[in-house]
C-alpha cells in the first residue's frame, strides 16, 4: 500500500504543478502492476496508464511525460 500511494502522490503532484484546475482520479491494479490515471478539467476528461515499475525506479521524468501528454490530449477532447 505504501508504493501505491507514493505512485498516486508522485502523478498527482506533476498534474498540479502543469495544471493546477486539473482533477485526478487514480486507481493501482495490483494484477497488471499498472496506475490507471483520469485527468479531468471541466466536462472533459481522458485516460493516462503509467507502469508500475516506471514510477518505482524514481523515473520521474516518464511520469512528467505521460502526464503532459494527457493534459495536451485533453485540452483537445471535444465536450461531452
Amino acid at each position: 500500500m505504501k508504493v501505491e500511494a507514493q505512485m498516486k502522490a508522485k502523478v498527482e503532484a506533476a498534474v498540479r504543478k502543469m495544471d493546477p484546475d486539473a482533477f485526478t482520479g487514480t486507481f493501482y491494479d495490483d494484477a497488471s502492476d499498472r496506475l490507471f490515471v483520469t485527468l479531468i478539467k471541466g466536462s472533459r476528461k481522458v485516460s493516462v496508464t503509467l507502469r508500475g515499475r516506471d514510477l518505482t525506479n524514481g523515473d520521474s521524468e516518464k511520469i512528467s511525460k505521460s502526464v503532459e501528454d494527457g493534459l495536451r490530449r485533453l485540452q483537445n477532447t471535444p465536450i461531452g
